[in-house]
């Protein structure tokens, strides 16, 4: 029976910690997901002591392994591989996963970025059309005419008013 050791990551989001497990070659349905911590299985079929809320199985790793696991705490996910499965699923292997978390890290983050400033501009637009509608209705009240020119993303009122 293998012991286990645990390894802290820097990984703290578990979403793009399952990113980066896919895109080291375990995708949807070679991981177990789960809120409650569950028990990893060794290479025996038995239960282990040892818990985990991410669980990549033993038979996605090879017909001695053992289960391989993420537990999360407060500080982020700590990896749980067992002396056996180290020399393959170690520090080398943890090494590509955060490379793989900290590139999807950065895609959702500018991901992020350009959907607030397209909230941005909408508001801005929302702002401008507002501002428009009330000068435009105001001018009408006051016997102007009222064109409305637009450029691009400018906006130009022309209110004219014929005296006699």
């Amino acid at each position: 029976m293998s012991a286990y050791i645990t390894v802290a990551t820097p990984m703290i989001d578990r979403d793009l910690l399952l990113q980066a497990l896919a895109d080291v070659g375990f995708g949807e349905g070679r991981i177990v997901v789960s809120d409650e911590p569950l028990p990893l299985v060794g290479y025996e079929g038995s239960q282990r002591a040892q818990v985990a809320n991410v669980i990549v199985r033993r038979q996605y790793l090879s017909a001695a392994s053992n289960d391989l696991g993420f537990i999360s705490t407060p500080t982020g996910y700590r990896l749980i591989v067992s002396d056996y499965d180290r020399p393959r699923f170690g520090a080398t292997w943890l090494v590509q996963v955060s490379e793989r978390y900290r590139a999807r890290e950065a895609e959702r983050d500018a991901r992020l970025r350009a959907e607030e400033l397209e909230r941005e501009r909408e508001r801005k637009r929302q702002l401008v059309e507002a501002q428009r509608s009330a000068i435009e209705a105001k001018a009408k009240r006051l016997g102007y005419s009222v064109t409305v020119e637009r450029n691009q993303e400018k906006v130009r009122l022309v209110l004219v008013r014929r005296t006699y």
